[in-house]
């Protein structure tokens, strides 16, 4: 690890000191919203449910659309 220059002023290593500070929490504000968007978004299986259900509403199909597809008896040939 790199070791700061002794010769620096106080106002100098003041300075060094609040850079590094806030480039740590621009970091960790950054991983922290990352992680936020990750676990916040819907899994993939809620989004295919909902595409189908905009899907019938666009077709218009006279099935009722207010019952998501997952939910709906299946009729076996």
């Amino acid at each position: 690890m790199k070791r700061l220059p002794s010769n620096l002023s106080a106002d100098d290593l003041r300075t060094y000191r609040r850079w590094t500070g806030g480039l740590y929490l621009s970091y960790l504000a950054a991983i922290i919203v990352a992680v936020a968007l990750t676990f916040s978004n819907r899994p993939a299986t809620e989004l295919k449910a909902s595409n189908e259900i905009q899907m019938a509403r666009l077709k218009g199909s006279s099935a009722s659309i207010d019952i998501p597809a997952a939910a709906k008896p299946v009729a076996k040939p």
